[in-house]
């Protein structure tokens, strides 16, 4: 017999309350960010806290008394649709949505969060502009991209995007 038990991570909470974000584990720290607020206005700011600190209250089940402390990034330039894993993160076909959902504006290009330099840089472009597409990473430099929405329909385009960072 299995069972299961959901527990509430108090301490861990979000600074803010977000929704459709991305989150991924990079040197030593969990990222979070991007999607949208409480409002349903896009969401560009994104926040670090240290991997031990979500192991610690994840193998105590969140029996510590006070909260964390999530540190601020530098906002990203568009909103979010997936974090890939890395020593720096890419942030891939965000695209700058209007208050209208339906109208949210493609973008083909590629940032990269340099947490040494704390800021985000444009490092190239992918083939095809879309929003909210399936990513897959296949290892720290490449990802498999599926479908995503075109602005006025949805897709069925896969790409293989290869990234070479230099230092």
């Amino acid at each position: 017999t299995e069972s299961k038990q959901w527990y509430s991570l108090k301490s861990l909470q979000l600074p803010e309350p977000i929704f459709s974000c991305g989150m991924t584990i990079s040197s030593g720290y969990v990222y979070i960010g991007g999607g949208r607020n409480a409002a349903e206005k896009a969401y560009k700011s994104y926040w670090r806290l240290p991997w031990s600190i979500v192991q610690r209250s994840v193998q105590s089940r969140d029996n510590t008394s006070s909260p964390v402390i999530w540190e601020k990034i530098a906002d990203s330039p568009f909103r979010l649709s997936s974090l890939l894993p890395n020593s720096k993160l890419p942030v891939l076909f965000g695209g700058n949505e209007s208050e209208i959902k339906s109208e949210d504006r493609r973008r083909s290009d590629i940032f990269v969060y340099d947490p040494t330099q704390k800021r985000w840089t444009a490092v190239g472009n992918i083939s095809t502009e879309r929003t909210r597409p399936c990513l897959v990473p296949i290892n720290s430099n490449a990802v498999f991209v599926c479908g995503g929405y075109m602005g006025n329909s949805c897709t069925n385009k896969t790409e293989l995007l290869v990234m070479f960072l230099y230092n």
